[in-house]
């Protein structure tokens, strides 16, 4: 489609009108031609199906002046709309199935010629799958590749946090309009989303979040990224909405393995079984994205080559996975003052961290 700049007030106001959703859109567009020709038309039976309610609010939204004055009162506020004739729109979005019609952005979008992976998974996970999510946003961010998700608790915002946390970029898709931070207590975030990449909504602002908007919001996420990591699911979770929609839309799906039985696993490990990407390492990304330029120094090698024969002993032991004290001692046969010495200079020289009481991984 050509872009026509002065169309663009239309498409703003076609996307706001109450109570008209979707597919109402889609029936309107079909019918009228574009947003403008839908504004202009005094053919009644161009509403033929939709509810008196409905009509009601479509004549009721006609008034251009009032359009343009909260147009821009939003713009003010740094909040930009792109319809899907936009130069703006994301091109990854035009190539799915039932792209929105236009989406509301604070900050930035995504860079055309960027990597990107989503990385989704459970609100409540094991501690080593937050490790993990906090290991792939970093190692990922380093690497250039932006990281979306939903800004949701637990494995999306720990990966997001991750990723800015080292400067990279990483963007959230909302299920409420972008001037509402949800949930509350993201909105460190959420501010930091804005200042390092963006969130961005289908919904107009002032859209409260609802159960109901959160499994449509999941397409965008897949539809922006290129890849979608998994990392800790239930078998019947919405992460996994995420990933029929990426699959849908022919995405690279990951998923990291779990322990059997564990039921925040079950849905990584039904994934593999399908035919997953299993992922355990971030060469495993760069195998499948061999653009993504990433020195791939070993850390772990490189840390132990600087440390003392015991300590080389301890730290060998310990890996992304929390163990536990009684663990370390017994792998390692060392004494119990000796082991709790070690595990002091470690995680003093930052080299290993506790995760909860008496439970270490390494950190990097």
């Amino acid at each position: 489609m050509e872009y026509n700049k002065q169309e663009e007030i239309y498409w703003y106001w076609i996307h706001n009108i109450e109570g008209i959703g979707y597919k109402g859109i889609e029936k309107l567009l079909l019918r009228a031609g574009t947003p403008k020709e839908l504004f202009d038309t005094k053919d009644t039976h161009i509403l033929e199906g939709f509810t008196k309610i409905q009509k009601e609010k479509f004549y009721n939204s006609r008034n251009l002046e009032k359009i343009i004055e909260e147009y821009g009162f939003w713009k003010q506020r740094g909040i930009d709309f792109y319809s899907i004739e936009h130069p703006n729109y994301p091109k990854r979005l035009k190539e799915i199935s039932q792209p929105p019609f236009g989406i509301y952005v604070r900050g930035n979008l995504p860079s055309e010629d960027k990597k990107t992976i989503a990385i989704i998974g459970t609100r409540y996970g094991t501690a080593y799958g937050q490790e993990m999510a906090r290991y792939f946003g970093r190692e990922l961010a380093k690497c250039g590749v932006s990281v979306i998700s939903g800004m949701a608790r637990g494995i999306d915002s720990i990966a997001q946090n991750a990723a800015i946390h080292e400067v990279g970029r990483s963007f959230g898709v909302l299920g409420c309009g972008v001037d509402i931070c949800y949930p509350k207590e993201s909105f460190s975030l959420y501010e930091s989303l804005i200042t390092y990449g963006g969130v961005l909504s289908e919904y107009p602002p002032k859209t409260k979040p609802r159960a109901g908007l959160f499994p449509r919001r999941n397409r965008i996420i897949s539809g922006l990224s290129d890849g979608i990591l998994v990392i800790e699911a239930k078998k019947q979770s919405g992460t996994l909405i995420t990933v029929d929609w990426g699959l849908e839309q022919g995405k690279d799906i990951f998923a990291i393995p779990g322990r059997a039985f564990e039921p925040f696993s079950e849905g990584c490990n039904h994934l593999i079984q399908m035919g997953a990407k299993m992922v355990v390492k971030l060469e495993d990304f760069l195998e499948e994205y061999p653009c993504i330029s990433k020195d791939l120094s070993k850390n772990c090698e490189n840390n132990q080559k600087m440390l003392a024969k015991n300590q080389r002993v301890v730290y060998s032991c310990l890996s992304l996975e929390p163990k536990y004290i009684d663990s370390i001692i017994h792998e390692t046969k060392l004494s119990v003052q000796e082991v709790l010495s070690i595990l002091f200079e470690l995680e003093l020289s930052g080299k290993i961290r506790q995760v909860v009481s008496n439970y270490y991984i390494i950190s990097k």
